[in-house]
């Protein structure tokens, strides 16, 4: 391969990343139910593929049942989980005073009895500060927002959960299609090499994808199913939304950790409960990081947790929403187009000439 050959394949890769991050910026949220449809049929077309090989079944006919199934997960998010949540936060806020006065008068009583300290903490401030920040945040959403940007906020979430499953039928039942058409586009002169780096990332990305989705899948039952026993107050629905978090490593089971021990102690009877969630997250922690992610997931994307955390944070600051739903997938791209770089630069003339 000439030098003047790479020098064309070099330009031309910078072209198309030059105009895939330009698209990015410009669509922004346009563009964010299409990558969200189509990340869903990469994760389902091997399913697709066995179900169609194995009972003969036609592609439109699986790709609209998962469709449809897709679409009432969707629709459960705005009917059903997301207002329990907020009403489970509304009563946190609300118990605020309770949770002080009980810290006040059980936990640090205890501590004072058992060390003989005299540890006293007036929360006096900032109970009044915080109450005076949640009024206003409450005051400023119900009731200064601007009606119209309510509901074309209302109206966007509709649009999503109604134009996914819309894009994934299609995409599903094209997929082989599009494969083909984009396959056409390489220069006949790079095929081979294209293809074998376009297998490497398939092998890592999919083992990724489909692993960490089986793990949010477990933990969401284990968090679920847990937090319902010890009694936590709608515990089912922010056990499966903890494990569906845990994605994002140590953020998902933090936040879930958070909201659990404050609606413990807002309708606080014993300290047995709040010892049982402390101990229900404990145990889901090591079981996700020692047992369920490194048998199903293990190493298969070569980015350490602070990593993917700082892929997240960069590209969700730089293309808001689609850039957080793009982070994982460039990020492994990038991996291995790094890794064949470096095995090209080892075997270069460059690298090897002796001085």
């Amino acid at each position: 391969m000439t030098s003047n050959s790479n020098f064309k394949l070099i330009i031309s890769l910078l072209l198309v990343t030059f105009a895939f991050f330009t698209a990015i910026v410009i669509l922004g949220r346009v563009l964010t139910p299409f990558i969200i449809a189509l990340i869903l049929t990469y994760i389902f077309n091997p399913l697709v593929e066995k179900i169609n090989l194995k009972f003969k079944i036609k592609r439109s006919i699986i790709s609209l049942v998962l469709s449809l199934i897709v679409f009432l997960i969707f629709l459960s998010l705005p009917l059903f989980i997301i207002p329990t949540i907020i009403f489970q936060l509304k009563e946190v806020i609300t118990g605020i005073p309770d949770i002080i006065n009980l810290f006040n008068s059980k936990i640090l009583q205890t501590i004072n009895l058992k060390y003989g300290t005299n540890l006293t903490i007036d929360f006096e401030n900032i109970k009044t500060l915080l109450l005076n920040n949640f009024s206003k945040i409450y005051n400023n959403v119900n009731i200064f927002s601007p009606l119209a940007k309510n509901s074309f906020i209302i109206l966007e979430v509709l649009v999503y959960i109604i134009l996914i499953p819309f894009i994934l039928f299609y995409s599903i039942v094209n997929w082989r299609q599009f494969i083909k058409f984009f396959d056409s586009l390489i220069p006949k002169s790079y095929v081979t090499s294209v293809h074998h780096i376009f297998h490497d990332i398939d092998l890592m990305l999919s083992a990724y994808l489909r692993g960490q989705i089986s793990v949010m899948l477990i933990m969401a039952c284990y968090y679920a199913i847990s937090l319902h026993i010890v009694g936590v107050s709608s515990g089912a629905i922010i056990g499966a939304f903890t494990g569906l978090a845990v994605f994002i490593p140590y953020l998902g089971i933090l936040c879930g950790l958070i909201i659990s021990l404050a609606i413990g102690f807002a309708s606080f009877h014993n300290m047995h409960q709040i010892f049982a969630i402390l101990a229900v997250f404990g145990i889901g922690h090591v079981l996700e990081g020692g047992l369920v992610t490194p048998f199903l997931v293990g190493g298969k994307i070569g980015l350490n947790p602070i990593m993917i955390i700082l892929a997240l944070m960069i590209f969700g600051q730089l293309f808001g929403l689609t850039g957080v739903l793009l982070a994982l997938p460039l990020s492994t791209i990038t991996i291995v187009l790094l890794k064949h770089a470096k095995l090209h630069y080892m075997k270069s003339k460059y690298y090897n000439e002796a001085s």
